[in-house]
């Protein structure tokens, strides 16, 4: 099989087995009463080794993905119907997530309002900021899907990729500010995984557009990025959460496929015959 199936089916499939072992986790592995985590639980050690195992298994599987291409060539997609179907997919994701966002604003703002005059002004802006990048995101994404599936530019200094990075910086920020508090690191453990390991994807994708593209990592963050949402679906998250870790799992995926598969030929510039350093 063929690495641009292989790398994103070991990402996907194990994902799916996650979700279910996190579901077990849930259900198994903390006390009902208090929701203190059980320690020795099956369910939290497989899970554990089971994340441990897709890891080793991505990072052994894309160390020899050493080809360095400009972006318009590791990112082809010209003509591509499959792609653009996953792209234009992703950036729906996005604004239902805006959507969920504002149908819930009066709850989250209420709660923004006390947080806020116990100190934290941080609180009433993050809810707005977070439906405005979720919209600016769904126009970056139908941008990025438009010019690679028509190749139109060179992809050159993209500002629609560092619109997406600005999106989750803040949904990292937004996570901490209502984690923070919480003592049990196994209560959101997966999705802070899940939403660091997406931002650094999407930070090396855009890393292509700016500068050399350094493939191992762009591929092996972008799959963890994929692996760690499926698994943190099963935790209780709301809509606009759950919207956004699809898109993370679609758009990730689908980017990850086109920097694995064949590239059309082409001079490489002269930088990018260097070996990469992991």
């Amino acid at each position: 099989m063929h690495k641009n199936k292989l790398l994103p089916a070991i990402a996907l499939l194990g994902g799916a087995v996650g979700f279910a072992l996190r579901k077990w986790e849930l259900a198994t592995a903390f006390e009902p009463g208090t929701g203190l985590p059980i320690s020795g639980m099956p369910a939290t050690i497989t899970l554990a080794v089971w994340s441990a195992a897709i890891a080793a298994a991505l990072f052994f599987l894309c160390r020899d993905c050493k080809e360095r291409l400009p972006y318009d060539r590791a990112f082809a997609a010209e003509g591509n119907s499959l792609y653009l179907t996953a792209a234009v997919l992703s950036a729906f994701l996005l604004l239902a997530s805006a959507g969920a966002e504002i149908v819930t604003f009066p709850i989250t703002y209420q709660a923004a309002l006390s947080a806020e005059s116990s100190g934290s002004r941080l609180a009433l802006t993050l809810p707005p900021l977070r439906i405005g990048l979720c919209v600016l995101g769904f126009l970056c994404v139908l941008m990025i899907a438009g010019n690679l599936y028509r190749a139109k530019g060179r992809g050159k200094e993209s500002l629609p990729l560092l619109g997406l990075c600005l999106l989750f910086c803040v949904w990292l920020i937004s996570d901490y500010q209502g984690r923070a508090a919480d003592p049990v690191i196994l209560d959101y453990v997966y999705e802070v995984f899940a939403i660091i390991s997406s931002l650094l994807g999407i930070y090396f994708i855009a890393g292509y557009s700016f500068q050399t593209g350094k493939p191992r990592r762009t591929i092996l963050l972008s799959l963890l990025g994929v692996f760690f949402s499926m698994v943190t679906m099963a935790d209780r998250h709301s809509l606009a959460d759950l919207l956004r870790y699809g898109f993370a799992v679609v758009f990730l995926t689908a980017h990850a496929v086109l920097l694995l598969s064949e590239h059309p030929a082409g001079e490489l510039p002269a930088e990018t015959e260097e070996p990469e350093h992991a």
